[in-house]
């Protein structure tokens, strides 16, 4: 029986040809009918193939497969409104699945990640630092009490004691 071979190459694949296919009908959408004419990547454009030299480079240096990062990245996209309060209301809450999703984008798959979607180094540090936090309290908190049955009184255990 042969071993199921990993889908990480044809990913890369698919997302590479995703961006060339992406650039190229930005590039023919934007030149005069006179012929190409060299043109401004869009920010968007700029940041998918950033993405993609990041997984590439991530793949190879830390094992890390492209698609762990986008599930980092996914889990990321639904944290903003929570990332966003915590910077700038000083709110000092992130929730348990938008740690998962830092922790996964900054120590699993490549530190910069973050930084790669938007956000300052100086604001990825703060966030893992914020979760492991989070996590490490977590792990010290006591487990929760469970509350002792109610006490019986005389005539209850008299009851109990007649009916037995």
């Amino acid at each position: 029986m042969e071993a199921p071979r990993p889908r990480l190459p044809i990913v890369a694949a698919l997302s590479a040809a995703l961006l060339l296919v992406l650039a190229h009908a930005h590039g023919a959408a934007s030149s005069p009918a006179g012929g190409p004419t060299p043109v401004a990547v869009r920010p968007w454009v700029a940041r998918l193939q950033a993405l993609h030299d990041l997984s590439v480079s991530g793949e190879q240096q830390q094992g890390g497969g492209f698609g762990e990062c986008w599930g980092a990245v996914m889990g990321l996209s639904s944290c903003y409104g929570e990332i966003l309060l915590f910077f700038v209301n000083g709110e000092s809450y992130i929730g348990p699945d938008c740690c998962v999703a830092i922790r996964g984008a900054t120590r699993y798959c490549w530190p910069a990640m973050l930084a790669s979607v938007g956000f300052t180094a100086e604001e990825a540090d703060v966030l893992r630092g914020f979760c492991d936090g989070e996590e490490a309290e977590a792990a010290r908190a006591p487990p929760p009490a469970v509350p002792a049955p109610p006490a019986r009184g005389l005539g209850q255990l008299a009851a109990v004691a007649v009916r037995g």
